[in-house]
Parts: structure tokens; C-alpha cells; sequence
């Protein structure tokens, strides 16, 4: 009986032996689950951390890149909202508002979403919408200029100038040397046919911010209109050399300046080339007046208000 006991006793502690063994293979699991999870999240944090850095320094292909291959791991809202910016800044629009919305449903609050949002959309014109988001930021941030330029342009692009002059007044009052400010309410003044006053506006927006070239070319525009004609040919020859992306309207702009001084050799010029770079208004007058030597100049549209 007593060879019985001993028995029982070394199976009792067999048993509790491998139940030790087990629970501590069970313990190890769950620690090393731990350190993976751990171990991916931390990875992500600093997937997100690279990514908000590229951003920062305004390489948001490569922020881009990063955040795509960290959401793949983890998708999270702040790792959403950064790749909408990013789109946003690519100019991929629809790809933009998707993530913004689903940043939005997985939890992102933050009033930046809605200013980033609001923009978004008003660049895709869904301006109500977009008028929406920036009104609930400036609810959140209310000395924010930005939040009312760009409640400002969404009505001015929905026609609605009163209320665009009155957003741009709450701008510049917060912010007093707001290059993109001025330069809204000089397109505005423009449109009023207020020229003097679009011509200061356009020239402050220019001397806050020297790479607001479309503010120079529209003093220039103006100055043709004026018949100031030499000023105009010398600004827009200035613009001619700088980096910007509608050479071929310069030179049209130009021309016109050109063939309003009788300088028709000069003129073809100038119209030639635009019209080699796609400007059918160039084309037109090169052929009427350059090749056929007959006709009337195709004055090209005014336009004083570009993104």
C-alpha cells in the first residue's frame, strides 16, 4: 500500500511537472506575442514618423511610398489622414477625399481633417460640402486665416462675391501680410472691373510672395489693358526667364502688348512660339495676321483667378 502511495504521488507530481511545462509554453506564446505585436506596432510608429518627416520636407512621393507599405502592416487613421495628404499634394484628388473619409470613420478627429478636407473638395468642386468642412474647422479654429481664404474662395468660385470679400476681410485681419489673400481680392476687384484697385492688390500679393508669379503676370494683363504697353512688355519679358508653367501665355500677352505698339514683326514673334506650345489663341493670330496678313487680332479671355 505503501509502494501504492509513492506511485500515486510521483504520477501527482508527473502530472503537475508537465503541467508546469505547458503553462510555461503557454506563458512563452503569450510573451512573444507581446513582443511581436510590440515589435509591429513600434515599427509602424516609426514607418509613420518617416513618412510625416518626408512630408515635412515636401517629398511627399517618398512620404507617400512609406506610409503605403506601413498600412499594408497596420492601417490606422493618423497613417489614413497622412496618406490623403499626401494624394492631396500629388494632386490625386478622388484618392485624396477616400482616405480622408476613412480616416474619418476609423476614428481621426482632428480639426486639421477638416480644413484638409474642405480644401480637397473645393478643388474637386464640391463646394457646399467643402464649405461645410471649413466652417466646422473654423468652429474648432477660429483665428485661423487659412480656414477663412479658403471659405472665401469656395464662394467666390460659387459666384458669390459679397460673402468671399467678407471671409478674405477676416483673413487678412488675422494675418496681414496673406500673399494668397490679396491675391483672391484682386481677382475679385478684377472681375468688378475695379482695375485700380485689382492693380494694387495683385502688385501687394507679388511683393509679400516673389514666387507668386501669376500675381506679377496679372499686373502685367492689366498694365495691356491700361495701354501701358511698354510696362506691360517689360514684366511680362521679366516673367519669360522665370520658372513658370504657362510660358506660352506670356508670350501670347506679349504679342498683343507687341502688335499694340505696331511692332507686328515682333509680335509673330512671339505668337509663334505660344502657338508651338499649344496656345490656339496665339495660332489664330499668327495665321490671320502673320501668314494671310488680313483680319482682326483673337484677344485671348481675361483670367485673373488661378489655383
Amino acid at each position: 500500500m505503501l509502494e501504492n502511495g509513492k506511485e500515486t504521488l510521483r504520477s501527482t507530481l508527473r502530472m503537475n511537472v508537465i503541467d508546469l511545462m505547458g503553462m510555461k509554453k503557454i506563458l512563452q506564446s503569450i510573451w512573444l506575442a507581446i513582443c511581436v505585436c510590440c515589435a509591429a506596432q513600434s515599427w509602424a510608429q516609426s514607418a509613420l514618423d518617416q513618412a510625416r518627416q518626408a512630408y515635412a520636407k515636401g517629398d511627399y512621393a517618398s512620404a507617400l511610398t512609406t506610409i503605403e507599405i506601413q498600412i499594408l502592416q497596420h492601417e490606422s487613421a493618423p497613417a489614413l489622414k497622412l496618406r490623403a495628404d499626401c494624394h492631396h499634394k500629388l494632386g490625386e484628388l478622388s484618392k485624396a477625399l477616400d482616405d480622408y473619409e476613412r480616416a474619418k470613420i476609423l476614428g481621426y478627429n482632428q480639426p486639421d481633417l477638416y480644413l484638409h478636407r474642405g480644401i480637397c473638395k473645393v478643388s474637386l468642386a464640391l463646394y457646399e460640402s467643402a464649405k461645410s468642412d471649413l466652417t466646422n474647422y473654423l468652429q474648432r479654429k477660429e483665428n485661423d486665416p487659412i480656414g477663412y481664404y479658403w471659405l472665401a474662395a469656395a464662394e467666390y468660385l460659387t459666384m458669390d462675391n459679397k460673402k468671399a470679400m467678407r471671409y478674405l476681410d477676416e483673413a487678412m485681419l488675422l494675418d496681414s501680410a496673406y500673399a494668397d489673400a490679396y491675391y483672391l481680392r484682386g481677382a475679385i476687384y478684377a472681375d468688378q472691373k475695379k482695375m485700380n484697385l485689382a492693380l494694387d492688390d495683385f502688385e501687394e500679393a507679388y511683393r509679400l510672395d516673389p514666387t507668386m508669379h501669376r500675381a506679377k503676370f496679372n499686373v502685367a494683363i492689366i498694365m495691356l489693358d491700361m495701354g501701358q504697353n511698354r510696362n506691360a512688355i517689360e514684366l511680362l519679358s521679366e516673367l519669360k526667364l522665370e520658372n513658370t508653367d504657362f510660358v506660352e501665355e506670356i508670350l501670347y500677352f506679349k504679342g498683343e502688348a507687341l502688335f499694340n505698339l505696331h511692332d507686328l514683326e515682333g509680335a509673330c514673334s512671339d505668337w509663334v512660339e505660344a502657338a508651338q506650345m499649344g496656345d490656339h489663341d496665339a495660332e489664330s493670330n499668327y495665321k490671320r495676321l502673320c501668314l494671310d496678313k488680313k483680319g482682326k487680332p483673337r484677344f485671348k479671355r481675361r483670367s485673373y483667378y488661378q489655383f
